[in-house]
C-alpha cells in the first residue's frame, strides 16, 4: 500500500517523527512517501529521504493512506480531497484541547495560537479514520472534549528512530541542560533561575541551553549569565534553528535534562533523553508520570523548590550508570518506532476491513 506521511506546514522537530512512521510503514511491508510543505527543501537538502512531493505544487494522486502530522489549516481541504480519491486518513493529533486557562500557563500568544489551532484540527478530525494521540494523558482529554468529532482514536506515543550511533557513554555526561523552545510554559525562566542559583551556591554543576529561541536579552543582560558563560561553566547555541547532529550533541553530553514544564500533554523533549541515556527532571503532570518512574529514569518533582530540585540532580549525577541504562529501556521499549509494529499493523488492519 501507497502510503504519505504528511506535514503541509513546515516544522523542522516533526521531520524525526515522520521518519519513524516511514520506517514503521516499510517494516510492515508498505511504501512510504512523503508529501511536505515545500519550505522542508531546504531542510531535506542531502539527506536520503525518498520518494517526496512538496505542497503546495503537487498532490499524492497514488496515495492509499495518508498520515497527517502536522496541524495546519491546508489539512482541511487536504482530507476531503484524500477522501474524494478513496484514501484512508490517520491524523495525528499532539494536543487535544485542555482549557484556555490551562493554555494561558504557555503565554496569551501560545495559548490565542492553540485555541485557534484546535478549532482546525477539530474540522480534520471529522474526516480522519484514525485519530492518534501521544500518551494516556492526551487520550482522556480527547475523550472529555473532542471525542463528539472523532470515537476512532488510539494511542501510540511520540515514535522516533534510533539515532544513538555509539554504545552509552556516561563519562560524556556533564551538564544539566534545557534543550528545546525556551518559552514559559516549558519554565525556561524557572530553569534560568535555578542554575543561577546552583552557581552562586557554590556548587561545580555545569549547564548548556540549546534552543533555536532569541534569548539574548538574557545573554547579553544578565550579568550572573554572563558570568557563567565567560568562565565555561554555561554553554548557550540560540536564536537559528539548531541542526539534528547539534539536539543530538547536547543529549549525550547531558547527564539530566529539564523537563520540569507547567503545562504538558508530551514531549518531544522526554523521549529524545531517553534515546541517548539521559534521566530527565520532570513535572508531576500531563503524560510525564505514565513515562518517568523516580529514581530509575529520572525524577518526578512536586515541590520547586530549588534545593529540593538542586538534591534530586545529584542523586541523578550519582547514579548516571544504572540511570542511563534505564532510560535507554524505556526507549527502546516505548519510543522506539520498532516497539509499536504489532500495534500499527492491528490498526490498519482494522481500518482496511
Amino acid at each position: 500500500m501507497r502510503i504519505y506521511i504528511s506535514s503541509l506546514k513546515f516544522s523542522a522537530a516533526h521531520m524525526s517523527h515522520m521518519i519513524a512512521y516511514a520506517k514503521l510503514f516499510e517494516s510492515l511491508g508498505h511504501e512510504p512517501s512523503f508529501w511536505l510543505h515545500k519550505n522542508y527543501r531546504k531542510m531535506l537538502a542531502g539527506e536520503q529521504i525518498s520518494p517526496v512531493i512538496f505542497y503546495p505544487d503537487s498532490f499524492p494522486i497514488d496515495v492509499e493512506l495518508a498520515l497527517l502530522y502536522n496541524p495546519s489549516t491546508a489539512n482541511i481541504a487536504a482530507s476531503k480531497k484524500l477522501i474524494e480519491h478513496g484514501a484512508k486518513v490517520f491524523y495525528v493529533y499532539h494536543e487535544p484541547w485542555e482549557s484556555f486557562q490551562q493554555r494561558l500557563k504557555d503565554g496569551l500568544k501560545q495559548a490565542l495560537k492553540a485555541f485557534v489551532a484546535h478549532y482546525y484540527s477539530t474540522r480534520v478530525l471529522k474526516y480522519a479514520d484514525i485519530v492518534i494521540v501521544p500518551s494516556n494523558c492526551a487520550l482522556k482529554l480527547y475523550n472529555k472534549s473532542d471525542e463528539k468529532y472523532n470515537k476512532n482514536v488510539i494511542m501510540i506515543p511520540l515514535l522516533f528512530d534510533d539515532e544513538l550511533t555509539s554504545t552509552l557513554d556516561i563519562s560524556k555526561k556533564e551538564y544539566f541542560s534545557y534543550i528545546g523552545r525556551a518559552f514559559k510554559g516549558h519554565s525556561f525562566d524557572m530553569y534560568i533561575s535555578l542554575i543561577k542559583w546552583i552557581y552562586t551556591s557554590g556548587s561545580n554543576m555545569k549547564f548548556e541551553i540549546a534552543t533555536g529561541t532569541d534569548i539574548g536579552k538574557i545573554v547579553n543582560s544578565d550579568g550572573i549569565i554572563r558570568k557563567m558563560i565567560n568562565s565555561g561553566v554555561l554553554n548557550v547555541s540560540h536564536d537559528r534553528p539548531l541542526t539534528n547532529a547539534e539536539i543530538n550533541q547536547a543529549y549525550e553530553r547531558s547527564f539530566c535534562v529539564w523537563n520540569v514544564y507547567r503545562r504538558s500533554t508530551q514531549s518531544g523533549v522526554l523521549p529524545k533523553a531517553f534515546m541517548f541515556g539521559t534521566p530527565v527532571i520532570a513535572s508531576n503532570i500531563g503524560s510525564f508520570p505514565e513515562f518517568v518512574r523516580n529514581g530509575e529514569n529520572g525524577y518526578l518533582v512536586d515541590d520547586y523548590n530549588f534545593e529540593s530540585l538542586y538534591k534530586k540532580l545529584i542523586l541523578v549525577n550519582e547514579n548516571i550508570g544504572i540511570m542511563s541504562q534505564n532510560c535507554r529501556n524505556t526507549f527502546e521499549k516505548t519510543f522506539y518506532w520498532k516497539a509499536q509494529v504489532d500495534k500499527m499493523k492491528q490498526i490498519i488492519e482494522n481500518v482496511l476491513k
